[in-house]
């Protein structure tokens, strides 16, 4: 069901149709025009649907929602609106929306006004100062979908709404898509620097393959920059790729990735990903991956993002231009005195959606840090 169209905001005006127009270029060149989100290497975006049913999703897709125990003397109830229930029905609505700045909004009025710009450069102009108030919102919605993903596929298949992860968003809780036990496996040394000498890395790889080798074939181990810093540096590692007698030789990435596809042996791929999450006005660096651990996944896909028609794309309201990226829906529109308010201009970017890691069987993880 399209969303039904408006083309209005009393700063740009006709030039909110140059945001459909731009999305749908990029499509058709299978551009990226935001972040280089990760989520979207290792799942698909599936059709969307009017109604999300999660007590459906969470049987077919084995997934196990838990909510925080509150205490009796709590103004919630246990199962209320800040519990399971809350989390069932609002979970996969992300939306952040940002006002235009006074300052951006006046100099955005002295440029119309100016004589001294041609008519072309102030449309370029100004189409840019809107474009980057979407890349914004829409980098923002992006960014908590590949937190959900990041932070569940190297937490056992966990993910945690809280204080550090959705501080503004309402919702507390759990989420997890039930990794199996027999998959995760902890490391024989700590990989701590006090063990760099003595920890033999790849005997805690070859116990992850060994284990998978009559259910999955693995062809990737992803895992944080910082661990390949660490196997690079470990003495056994060096002497397993170049010897004992050129142990002192530096050991890079390629060097282990030649060695493990000669092995037919899953190559190691680094997780780089930061967002910054919304906290007050303030704007928090997180990384989403956990460090300590190493997720083995199987070639192609792990999972699909089931998502929604988003409330705006149902029932549009006047006087609001819409535009789509994907399955995100980014609005713009203006509110001023006959709303008993300031002139102020907003954008918006929202996604009814939900990252969901259907391959967990076939998905190994190695604690590098616990016993």
């Amino acid at each position: 069901m399209p969303p039904k169209e408006f083309l209005y905001s009393s700063v740009f005006g006709d030039l909110t149709k140059e945001v459909q127009i731009r999305f749908d270029a990029a499509s058709k060149l299978n551009k990226q025009l935001f972040d280089q989100v990760i989520f979207e290497r290792f799942m698909h975006w599936d059709d969307p649907t009017i109604e999300l049913d999660f007590e459906e999703l969470i049987g077919k897709y084995n997934i196990t929602i838990a909510a925080p125990t509150i205490g009796e003397n709590a103004a919630e109830p246990i199962m209320g609106t800040s519990g399971v229930e809350t989390l069932k029905e609002t979970l996969v609505n992300h939306a952040l929306t940002l006002p235009m700045l006074m300052k951006t909004y006046r100099k955005i009025l002295s440029l119309l006004n100016s004589n001294l710009i041609k008519d072309e450069d102030k449309k370029n102009r100004l189409i840019s100062i809107m474009m980057g108030d979407i890349q914004t919102v829409v980098n923002a919605v992006y960014g908590k979908l590949d937190m959900i993903f990041l932070g569940a596929l190297s937490n056992e298949g966990k993910f945690v709404f809280d204080e550090t992860t959705n501080p503004e968003g309402g919702v507390k809780g759990s989420i997890s898509f039930n990794q199996p036990g027999e998959n995760i496996a902890s490391c024989k040394t700590a990989w701590t620097l006090e063990n760099i000498d003595t920890v033999d890395c790849f005997e805690d790889i070859q116990a992850i393959l060994d284990a998978s080798q009559d259910k999955v074939a693995l062809a990737k181990a992803l895992l944080s920059p910082s661990r390949i810093s660490y196997m690079c540096r470990t003495k056994k590692m060096k002497q397993l790729i170049w010897g004992a007698d050129k142990s002192s030789k530096p050991v890079l990435l390629r060097d282990i990735n030649d060695f493990m596809e000669t092995n037919n042996y899953p190559v190691f791929e680094p997780i780089r990903r930061i967002v910054r999450i919304q906290k007050g006005h303030e704007a928090i660096p997180y990384a989403p991956w956990n460090q300590d651990n190493i997720v083995f996944v199987p070639a192609g896909e792990l999972g699909v993002v089931k998502n929604a028609y988003s409330d705006c794309e149902l029932k549009p309201d006047e006087g609001v231009s819409y535009s789509k990226y994907g399955r995100i829906v980014t609005s713009l529109w203006s509110v001023g005195q006959k709303e008993g308010s300031k002139h102020t201009e907003y954008t918006k970017a929202e996604s009814q959606s939900l990252p969901v890691i259907t391959e967990m069987n076939g998905i190994y993880t190695l604690k590098t840090v616990a016993s």
